[in-house]
């Protein structure tokens, strides 16, 4: 307050607090009056309710009033304006000491953002303290946080200085460039690598940001793909992959997993009893590798989109996140009263593509399909066959289905289709890869797939060739 010596000049004066700032809300004022053109791009940051201190809220509304009026605005024309604040004190003079004491208006920004920040701060704590209230007269916790989370979504995106959500093609042109650069140089990769090269023709990764749906009936190898991607960025990459599970307990993804990383049979690994001497070898190193593995699973059945968000963010924050999976969307909860499934789908992909883009991190969502692939001669999916909600299409980057017939002796075999039927920024396609089972992955067809003339032109299943083991990759 040193700045503003006069004890007649704001007479209402509150104590400073990280609640707000008054000197920044002085200098705000004081910049529109000395440089009338900041008006446009401060009243586009601010609203009176931003100011905590009563005269400065009404000056702000002056200035913007005048301006948006076309009026010269100066401390004259402010005091014909209005000759007096609310409080009484005069204008002249009020506006006089502001713009007098005001260190300079090419920091007008950082006086706005200070104010918007505080402004925020505030609203935080009222919202925060009629949650409380509501909680205390018994309203239900669910719809509590529900709203609760709303208020603070809202709050949050008022926080953000609405330049740093849009930028000019020159500003980007750099960044861009530089990364074509780093990746030609081999300095980074795209996104994480799938495990899979036959797959990765068609996705050169899986990528921050990105949306990424994995979808089949039951039993196709859905949740094997899911948990191998995830498995593959933890290990390979050595980054965080958070997996939520709202069908399986982490005993089971653990045993899978175990199953895929050290080759045993997961009937063994399942039954205990029935393990071989050739399997502990197997099953220890294993362990060894997912001891240290950053893959952390989450199997609460009883979650919603509001809670998934949550976990994430903590994690991000507390150690870090390269990748999340959730198996499968259809089973997320929803939190509005009385929505149909629909409804709570489309909100949920919603959600989640959101979610990818705020944590930058790809987002694998595993989907069931309906039953319109079992009228089809082929039995072929497509991404039109996606259960509950179309949105799911609309916001995925990119759609694999796994498919397998099992009427024909490729399908017992294991060779199975990942179908990627959407996709954003590259080619669509099938890949033909070796489903193991018994081991709970997917790998390498051994010696690649060969079509046979009647695949070609039939545009059905591959028969007639005997098919190996396949290779990991």
């Amino acid at each position: 307050m040193d700045r503003y010596p006069d004890e007649h000049l704001f007479e209402t004066v509150v104590d400073e607090s990280k609640l707000h700032s008054h000197e920044s809300e002085y200098a705000v004022i004081g910049s529109m009056i000395k440089q009338p053109e900041l008006v446009d791009d401060l009243s586009g940051r601010l609203v009176v309710s931003d100011f905590h201190h009563p005269a400065c809220a009404e000056l702000f509304e002056l200035l913007v009033a005048m301006h948006s009026q076309g009026r010269a605005i100066d401390i004259v024309t402010l005091y014909e304006a209005r000759s007096h604040l609310a409080d009484g004190q005069n204008v002249l003079q009020v506006a006089a000491k502001l713009a007098d004491n005001t260190p300079s208006t090419a920091n007008a920004g950082a006086y706005a953002r200070t104010v918007k920040q505080r402004s925020v701060a505030r609203r935080v704590i009222a919202a925060a303290q009629v949650m409380s209230q509501r909680l205390m007269d018994g309203e239900p916790l669910d719809e509590v946080l529900s709203q609760g989370q709303q208020a603070w979504l809202a709050l949050e995106a008022e926080g953000t200085d609405s330049r740093k959500k849009y930028r000019f093609i020159r500003d980007v042109l750099p960044e861009a460039v530089d990364g074509i650069d780093r990746r030609f140089n081999r300095m980074v990769s795209l996104g994480y690598d799938t495990g899979l090269p036959s797959l990765d023709e068609f996705i050169p990764g899986i990528c921050p940001g990105h949306m990424v749906v994995v979808a089949g009936e039951p039993g196709s190898g859905k949740t094997t793909l899911g948990l191998g991607l995830a498995e593959r960025v933890a290990l390979h990459s050595g980054d965080v992959a958070l997996v939520f599970s709202l069908e399986m307990t982490d005993v089971e993804l653990t045993n899978r997993a175990l199953a895929s990383v050290g080759s045993v049979p997961l009937k063994h690994i399942s039954e205990g009893h029935s393990m071989r001497d050739s399997d502990w070898p197997g099953l220890t190193g294993a362990v060894a590798k997912l001891n240290d593995a950053p893959l952390i699973l989450c199997d609460d059945a009883s979650l919603t989109l509001r809670d998934i968000r949550q976990i994430c963010r903590t994690v991000k924050r507390e150690h870090g996140l390269g990748m999340v999976a959730v198996d499968y969307i259809g089973l997320i909860k929803g939190e509005q009263k009385n929505a149909s499934r629909y409804d709570v789908v489309t909100e949920i992909s919603k959600g989640m593509k959101r979610l990818a883009k705020e944590l930058d991190v790809p987002v694998v969502v595993l989907a069931q399909l309906n039953r319109g692939p079992k009228a089809r001669a082929n039995k072929r999916p497509t991404k039109s066959d996606l259960r509950d909600s179309g949105q799911i299409e609309a916001d995925a980057d990119v759609v694999v289905l796994v498919h397998r017939d099992n009427d024909s002796p490729a399908g017992q075999a294991g060779v199975t289709e990942l179908i990627v039927d959407k996709n954003r920024h590259g080619p669509t396609g099938i890949a033909h890869v070796q489903h193991q089972g018994h081991f709970h992955r997917f790998v390498e067809l051994a010696g690649g797939y060969m079509p046979s003339d009647e695949e070609v032109e039939m545009a059905r299943p591959y028969k007639g060739r005997q098919y190996g083991k396949g290779k990991a990759a």
